[in-house]
């Protein structure tokens, strides 16, 4: 969400990373909520965003774009699915926890 303040970035590539950037957190806190977790796979299509959007928007410098593409392949590292969950139950709502 800082892009345009700590890189320069400019333009589309700014508004991109503003959007991305609020919607990512939302997502994340959202998916805390253990019966909310399927919704961090939104993240791993924000992530796939990230990676390609210095290709497709103008107005990015290069350290931004740089700094973009590393943070995508962090945020679908970060969204993959691992351990267990946890033993407490959900009544109906089991079925949909992933």
């Amino acid at each position: 969400m800082l892009s345009r303040a700590i890189f320069g970035n400019e333009a589309t590539m700014a508004n991109s990373d503003h959007l991305l950037g609020a919607l990512v957190l939302t997502t994340a806190v959202i998916a805390w909520a253990e019966v909310a977790r399927p919704l961090r796979f939104l993240n791993i299509l924000f992530g796939l965003w990230l990676i390609i959007a210095p290709w497709l928007l103008d107005g990015g410098t290069v350290a931004g774009s740089l700094v973009g593409i590393l943070a995508g392949i962090a945020l679908i590292a970060l969204s993959l699915p691992r351990g267990k969950r946890s033993e407490e139950h959900y009544g109906s709502w089991d079925r949909f926890i992933v």
